[in-house]
């Protein structure tokens, strides 16, 4: 795999949240975060969301700006769950009015991205689930979110389409939970360019082993984003990468080198209470520390590998402490 690291510019954000509405920073003009940006070794892409900051009228002006920092946009995220509207969900809704609204952003996004050269397009249905027993109807909802997304893939089949699931947040239970069913719906998407934003905090929300589920949707051709982040397993607070499940985000990094991903993995943080640059700057390093870490498990590959088919922990462990502490 090749590792390219990117960002958004919430990861410098003033980090409004129902505790704290004003945030716990003062916003950074835009030029301020690209100049951070830049200053951080192994960051070269940008997360353009849609419709918010740095929306372009002229999607050169921005190209030509990014490259003053010499960054790239790399994915367009299409922004469709702080407005109200959203509430019922943007792409389940049974109000075709709001459907047919999420389907006009995710239309716009796609053609910003190609402006822009963005490799792929985010689309998370962070309102499509249910709160309570007898609240949804499960069938339409399904029936719903697929032919919605089959309509937006249609749109333009060059353009990856990456779907996202997760478990809860801001609904109690999303319609795409987990890997499984995020899999399940792409399969009854039925379109190539249709395919998995694997975010590494929402697989272990949910219970996930991380490499596992990499490994399902390499297997299916279907990995189109990488999202990297931490957490303690109950909850989505954007920690920093390796910070807290470090033996599984070897074991995730390991088996990525068995691929032959080429897209963008994006720092997905939150740094509510500490330094917002410092903290970008650290999530970035221990990327690129990871990375470096399972690059040398990886030339020992042979071994670790024979030793998977005898089920021997105990004989990789000591070979991989050995190597790296």
């Amino acid at each position: 795999m090749k590792l390219k690291i990117d960002a958004h510019l919430w990861c410098l954000g003033t980090y409004a949240e129902r505790y704290v509405p004003g945030g716990y920073h003062d916003d950074m003009k835009l030029e301020e975060k690209l100049e951070a940006f830049s200053k951080i070794e192994g960051l070269t892409g940008l997360v353009v969301f849609y419709p918010t900051d740095p929306l372009p009228s002229d999607p050169d002006k921005l190209l030509k700006l990014l490259a003053n920092y010499n960054l790239k946009v790399s994915v367009m995220e299409p922004e469709v769950w702080s407005d109200r509207k959203w509430r019922d969900g943007a792409f389940s809704a049974t109000d075709a009015r709001v459907r047919k609204d999420a389907v006009k952003r995710l239309k716009e996004s796609i053609d910003l991205g190609k402006a822009l050269k963005a490799e792929s397009v985010l689309l998370w249905p962070a309102h499509d689930g249910f709160d309570y027993p007898f609240q949804y109807d499960y069938t339409i909802g399904w029936k719903n979110l697929v032919e919605t997304v089959r309509e937006i893939g249609q749109y333009d089949s060059s353009v990856k389409i990456a779907i996202e699931a997760k478990s809860k947040d801001p609904r109690q239970k999303q319609l795409i939970s987990d890997t499984g069913k995020a899999l399940a719906f792409i399969n009854d998407v039925g379109l190539d360019n249709v395919g998995c934003a694997l975010d590494v905090g929402h697989a272990l929300m949910a219970g996930e082993s991380l490499a596992e589920s990499l490994m399902l949707i390499d297997g299916h051709k279907k990995l189109f984003q990488i999202h990297l982040n931490d957490n303690y397993k109950d909850a989505d607070p954007d920690m920093i990468l390796g910070t807290v499940n470090f033996w599984e985000i070897l074991e995730f990094f390991y088996f990525l080198n068995k691929t032959d991903y080429q897209s963008w993995s994006t720092i997905d943080i939150i740094a509510a209470r500490d330094d917002r640059f410092k903290t970008l700057e650290l999530a970035v390093k221990m990327t690129l520390k990871l990375k470096e870490l399972a690059d040398k498990l990886t030339k020992h590959s042979k071994t670790i590998d024979e030793n998977f088919k005898g089920y021997r922990f105990a004989d990789n462990m000591n070979l991989i402490t050995d190597l790296l502490l």
